[in-house]
């Protein structure tokens, strides 16, 4: 069973659990805003959690938090502290538990090495491109000569990312990307192809323009996750 399924199935069972208590008084005055989002962000997170991508989940049940923090009392520590408490907290899980690289060879000069999949964009290739902004505006031009993948991650923040210089590898790219309370603007030569995955909380993801519909044409597949905030796609 795909672990999309899962969380979103647990999702729809909160929410039904929620008409059922307030049908029966059990829980008579819900703030149905406050909880739809909540219910959003324990998903979110439950989702990172299965990535372990643990910041990402301590930020997201750190927002929840910060939703509730009249009924739980910690109004002198929302936000700011609140959310730094939740990102430090992520960072160490990460540090222990985290999503470990793979090793991928790679041959510079007649010479075989192995080198952290994470650390490949260093090297002239470019074949794998990272991006984390949080609470930050900025901009990345991608001048690859062999593009093959990408991860992106926006949490309140801006973001514009260039591939009018790259080139795909093998006709063939995939891009994972999350955006949380922020907007995140893809840039892409209009003769590229688009395979877009997209799942989106209170947020959009949009295309603009015409991706190319060559069959032979190099395709990017992604897979685009957003609450609470936008992805633009352009094609220029």
């Amino acid at each position: 069973m795909r672990k999309n399924n899962i969380v979103g199935g647990l999702a729809l069972i909160a929410v039904a659990v929620l008409l059922v208590a307030n049908g029966l008084g059990v829980w008579p005055e819900i703030p149905w805003l406050q909880a739809l989002v909540s219910i959003a962000f324990v998903a979110f997170s439950l989702r990172q959690i299965w990535k372990r991508h643990f910041f990402w989940s301590m930020m997201s049940l750190g927002c929840v938090a910060w939703i509730w923090e009249d009924y739980i009392g910690i109004e002198n520590i929302a936000p700011f502290p609140l959310l730094l408490a939740a990102g430090l907290l992520g960072i160490g899980l990460n540090m222990m538990f985290g999503k470990k690289h793979r090793i991928v060879t790679i041959t510079k000069n007649g010479e075989t090495m192995g080198l952290d999949e994470a650390r490949i964009e260093n090297w002239e290739d470019g074949r794998h491109v990272t991006l984390e902004n949080i609470f930050n505006s900025t901009s990345k031009y991608v001048n690859s000569d062999a593009f093959s993948s990408a991860e992106f991650q926006n949490v309140f923040g801006s973001a514009n990312v260039y591939f009018n210089n790259a080139v795909i590898a093998g006709g063939e790219a995939d891009i994972e990307l999350e955006n949380v309370f922020g907007t995140l603007n893809l840039y892409f030569p209009s003769t590229w192809r688009l395979q877009v995955n997209k799942e989106a909380v209170f947020g959009g993801v949009k295309v603009y323009g015409r991706p190319c519909t060559n069959p032979d044409a190099p395709v990017i597949r992604m897979n685009a996750e957003s609450v609470f905030g936008n992805v633009n796609i352009y094609f220029e």
